[in-house]
């Protein structure tokens, strides 16, 4: 069943043009900016989108500018670990090509996560990408979720098991719940 709706939305997701998912992109880094959850947040872990995501540079540039420490992920030994990222010039390739920082410090609890995915429903469950790299670090963090997604993606009920976690909150171009 996982399978079948990951392939359904990214068929979707490959349908939607560059210039669609960057007004997504543009109302969703507004909506996060206004809010209270980034205001106050002193640390924040944010994935780098790649392909047709939710795209976040717009956010992590805005997030150092505002001096908040900002975290991104890295895959070693099946596990995601956080590296701090101290301006995009500290990208460097990583695991299944997804980019990371080249810095070591981490942390294990930043005040804010911001998570990618495929699809969400109204229990805030979240269909990733099959990995669950980003499960098990919810289920050994405290921090606040919060799901990065174009309305679109919305399933009516996302199939889970005991190792899912749901999110805190889900944003998209139409506000935060």
């Amino acid at each position: 069943m996982k399978s079948e709706m990951r392939r359904f939305i990214k068929n979707l997701r490959r349908e939607m043009t560059d210039e669609k998912i960057t007004k997504i992109s543009d109302q969703i880094y507004k909506n996060l900016i206004d809010h209270d959850l980034y205001k106050n947040a002193k640390s924040i872990f944010v994935y780098l989108s790649m392909d047709k995501e939710i795209n976040t540079y717009k956010i992590i540039n805005h997030a150092l500018e505002d001096g908040k420490k900002v975290y991104v992920p890295y895959l070693e030994n099946k596990k995601m670990n956080l590296r701090r990222l101290r301006s995009l010039d500290d990208l460097t390739e990583g695991a299944f090509g997804i980019k990371t920082s080249k810095n070591e410090e981490s942390i294990t609890n930043p005040d804010l996560s911001l998570v990618s995915g495929l699809s969400f429903d109204k229990n805030k469950n979240r269909l990733g990408y099959g990995g669950g790299y980003y499960d098990k670090y919810l289920a050994n963090s405290q921090t606040i979720s919060i799901g990065l997604f174009a309305d679109v993606a919305r399933s009516f009920e996302i199939p889970t098991d005991e190792t899912d976690i749901s999110l805190d909150y889900i944003l998209t171009e139409n506000g935060i719940f």
